[in-house]
This record gives C-alpha cells, structure tokens and sequence, in this order.
C-alpha cells in the first residue's frame, strides 16, 4: 500500500514539474516500502539517498524554470528548499545512529514535506504560470 498518492489537484499545470513531483511520490513510496519489508539498513538508507538526490535534482529544475518565467516568489521557494535539504540531511546523518523509531519519524516528515510543500508552495507556482500563460494567450 502507498504511504503518499498523487492526485490530480497537486498538479501545478506544468508538464515537467508534474513529473517530478509524482517522481517523489513514488521514491517516497519505495522508501517507505524499503522500510516496512526490508529492515535492511542499508537498503533504507539506499533509497533515502536516492530520493535525496532526486530532490536535489527538482529543486534544481524547478528553481530554473521560476526563474525562467520572473516568478516573484522564487527567493521564498529556494528559502524552503534549502531548508528541506537541511533537515533531510540532518535526518539521514541520524539514521545510523538511532533506533527505528528515526526511520518511522523520517517517513512521516518526507510524506508531509512532500504533500505541504506542494500543496501550499508549488502550488501558487502553479496559478502564477496559468495567469502567465492567460496574459500572453
């Protein structure tokens, strides 16, 4: 069963950032499978580190095409960012050292920052490209 699912009304109305958040819907899914079957350390932290890395990568992408189209809120977004990252990377530097309840906490702080994040920031993204995309249409 998936911890987080997509649902049409996360979508920002524009075709790669879409991808990309579904793309972290389903490293977030195969995290929290990784944990709920495997209890393999190593394979936990494996695709902890993957997910990071694909985060990276979208924010990356994302933060270019805010930039791209003047997006006024882009100081904020790569605020939020930066924040994300921070406490992904304080989370996984404890995953060896703590117990599994750390690994239960991390899967509950990536299903929340995923869906809050896009819901309450990516989406305003989403309505700023519409007005944008009305404005030159």
């Amino acid at each position: 069963m998936a911890l987080v699912n997509w649902k049409d009304d996360y979508s920002v109305g524009h075709v790669s950032i879409d991808q990309d958040h579904r793309k972290l819907f389903q490293l977030i899914n195969d995290f929290h499978y990784a944990y709920a079957t495997s209890r393999d350390r190593r394979e936990v932290a494996l695709m902890l580190t993957t997910l990071i890395r694909y985060a990276e990568e979208h924010f990356t992408r994302e933060e270019a095409i805010m930039a791209e189209v003047g997006y006024p809120e882009l100081a904020v977004q790569q605020e939020q960012h930066v924040k994300l990252v921070e406490a992904i990377f304080a989370l996984q530097s404890e995953l060896d050292s703590r117990s599994i309840r750390l690994e239960k906490d991390l899967i509950k702080f990536l299903s929340h920052w995923l869906l809050d994040h896009i819901v309450d920031h990516d989406r305003k993204l989403g309505t700023f490209l519409a007005q944008e995309r009305g404005a030159s249409g």
